[in-house]
Order: C-alpha cells, then sequence, then structure tokens
C-alpha cells in the first residue's frame, strides 16, 4: 500500500479505465450524430432483395448487410419477426422501397427496434424512391378500388433504369454515415451504373454513344428517335441496340395481360402494353365474371401471354390458359425470387429471356 492508502495496482486500473472512457467519449464527440463509428462496417438492413442486391453492389466491403423479406415473398405482405427488430436495433441504415410498400410491416419493426437513427424521418431511415419517377398516383382514394397505394405504383425497380437512381441514393446515405468511404461508395455506384447501362442497351451501343447519353435519352422518353434518327455506318442506332432492351426489341408494341399491376414500369420502358389485369382491382382476387370477360378478351387473338408472379394463386391463370390457350409466364420481381435470380442483373436477363421466348412463341398476334 501507498502512503496514501491507494493500491497503486487498483489506482492504474482506475486511470486505464478513464482513459479509456476520455477515449470513447472523444469518438462520440467528432463522430456526427447519425455517422457510424469509425473502423466498423456500416450496419444496413435493406427491406427487399432488390435493394439489398443494389446497396451490396454500392456498399461492397464496408457494409454489413440484412435484407428481411425474401424474393419468394410478396412485399406488400412480410411477417415482422422479433429477429428482424434485433438487426434493425443496430442499424446505422434501413433502406425502405417507399411508397407505402411496406406499410404492414416496417413501422412495427421500427417501433419495436426501438432505434431513433432508421425511424421515418431519421438520419438512417433511406426512402429509396426518391428521384424515382412515380406512376399511377390516384386522383382518389377509396376503399372500392381496392388496394390502391396513395403515393402511387410502387414496383419502380421493375425498370431496370431507376436502379441509377437508387444506387445514387444509397451511395449518398451511405457516405453521409460512413464518410471515409465515400470515394468508395462513390466509385462502386459508377462501376454498378456502368455494368447496368451495358446490361441494358448493349456494350457495343453503350462503346459507340455511352451510356450516361442512353440512359438520359431513355428516361426523357426520347431514346426511340435518338437510335432511328442517328445513324453509324450508314445504318441506324437502332441496329446496335442489344442487351435487354435488344433481347425484347422484337416484342416491341405488343400486349400482355398481367395478373397485378406490377409491371407498369417494366412495359413502359421494354415498350409493351398492359391492356389488363387478371385482378380486376388491385389485390382483390378475380370473380368468375372478370374471368369470363378475361377469357372473352384473349379469344380475340391479339394477347396471348399472360405475365403472373411464382407466389399468386395459380388457378385462374390455369383456367385462361386451358380455355383460350394464352402462355403464362411466371417472372419474378425480386433478386431470388427463381433460382437463376441470383443478383439484380440476373433477375432481369431472367426476366427478359424468358418474356422475349414467351411472346415469340406465342406468334405475332399477341
Amino acid at each position: 500500500m501507498s502512503r496514501t492508502g491507494r493500491s497503486p495496482v487498483r489506482f492504474a486500473r482506475v486511470a486505464t479505465l478513464v482513459a479509456a472512457f476520455a477515449a470513447t467519449l472523444a469518438i462520440a464527440v467528432a463522430t456526427p450524430a447519425g455517422a457510424a463509428a469509425p473502423g466498423r462496417a456500416v450496419k444496413v438492413v435493406a427491406s427487399l432483395p432488390n435493394l439489398g442486391a443494389i446497396a451490396a453492389a454500392v456498399g461492397g466491403d464496408r457494409i454489413d448487410l440484412t435484407v428481411i423479406a425474401s424474393g419468394v415473398q410478396d412485399a406488400h405482405f412480410v411477417d415482422p419477426k422479433p429477429s428482424y427488430m434485433v438487426r434493425m436495433r443496430a442499424a446505422d441504415l434501413l433502406v425502405v422501397n417507399g411508397l407505402d410498400l411496406e406499410i404492414g410491416w416496417i413501422p412495427p419493426l421500427t417501433q419495436g427496434a426501438r432505434n431513433p437513427r432508421v425511424l421515418l424521418g431519421g438520419p438512417g431511415y433511406v426512402d429509396a424512391s426518391a428521384g424515382v419517377g412515380v406512376v399511377e398516383i390516384p386522383a382518389s382514394l377509396s376503399r372500392a378500388e381496392g388496394d390502391v397505394h396513395p403515393y402511387g405504383n410502387p414496383h419502380y425497380l421493375a425498370d431496370p433504369l431507376n436502379a441509377e437512381t437508387v444506387a445514387a441514393t444509397i451511395a449518398a446515405a451511405l457516405a453521409r454515415v460512413d464518410p471515409g468511404g465515400a470515394a468508395a461508395y462513390g466509385e462502386n455506384r459508377r462501376a454498378f451504373v456502368a455494368r447496368l447501362h451495358e446490361a441494358l442497351f448493349g456494350r457495343d451501343l453503350v462503346g459507340l454513344v455511352g451510356g450516361a447519353k442512353l440512359a438520359r435519352e431513355a428516361a426523357a422518353g426520347t431514346l426511340d428517335a435518338f437510335l432511328d434518327g442517328t445513324s453509324v455506318g450508314g445504318a441506324p442506332l437502332r441496329t446496335r441496340l442489344g442487351g435487354w432492351m435488344g433481347a425484347l426489341l422484337p416484342a416491341r408494341g405488343r400486349p400482355i395481360i398481367t395478373y397485378h399491376r406490377d409491371w407498369s414500369y417494366f412495359a413502359a420502358r421494354f415498350n409493351l402494353a398492359v391492356v389488363d389485369h387478371v385482378e380486376p382491382k388491385p389485390g382483390i382476387p378475380p370473380s368468375a365474371r372478370h374471368l369470363e370477360e378475361l377469357v372473352a378478351r384473349l379469344e380475340r387473338g391479339d394477347v396471348r401471354v399472360i405475365v403472373t408472379r411464382p407466389y399468386v394463386e395459380h388457378r385462374s391463370t390455369d383456367m385462361l390458359a386451358e380455355k383460350t390457350g394464352a402462355a403464362i409466364v411466371s417472372l419474378p420481381l425480386e433478386v431470388g425470387g427463381d433460382p437463376l435470380a441470383g443478383d439484380y442483373f440476373r433477375l432481369f436477363d431472367l426476366i427478359t429471356s424468358r418474356l422475349a421466348a414467351a411472346l415469340a412463341g406465342a406468334g405475332p398476334g399477341g
């Protein structure tokens, strides 16, 4: 014992604890509110697989990613399990689809997690629909119209060009909570977008014109005019169109029927015409009368393909196919919705190839 009555060992321990607390306090003071602690991976929770795939591409090895829903679940209906709350409690970022798609299950999870960072309006709450041109915004709301989304159609990632906007939103959010990784996130975003442009338009055309130029024309709705009005080597640029858009070029303008209103963005991007839905109204199962109307519509012969999803009931579409000979093509909307759809790019490889084959097999009538 020292003359003061204090043990030198105990005093050293106290001094060590004080120093550690001071260091922790210094880090806390230096770290902006909502920012991840330096030296650890940013904890990201994504509500849906497509958002998770884009976050993984942008975040790379700097993030620790959890995806809540699986690709074979209906994004409208996911059970808010306590295990998700545990992951959300520690999250730096929560990336959601928005437009009320997850209204039935994200709010219970964020409230149960008690993490102010990821509450609506919090610094870590990321609505991926920001900046997306939303379609089908209802003029009025009525339960008689079915499960209408008040802010518009939420299935915007069915248009792969919207993934460019989502990637930018996620990169900005990651840089906000991890400023030291801003350059890496920017580089990863640019690599993702470059790959997206080549997948959408084809490497040959991107090499001639540039992906950014093609994306701007597509977003403005002037891509067709640009491709038909610009020639290289005496041939219009349309002859050089490849990728996903090139795969569906022979089906341009063809009519289809979809089960739900989840292919509107895709149809607009790839110049397909959705002429009816198996659901008479969103979320409302088809009645016998509506199915009879669809049979009559299909028997006219101009529509020969019905697009459905893996997780909806198939009795209705099977009956329509049996009575009319229409082709039924089941397409996943999310990464993991099919064993071949392992990432966002393979998802659209599968969608475009499967739909192109169905439309070609259905013949020129539809």
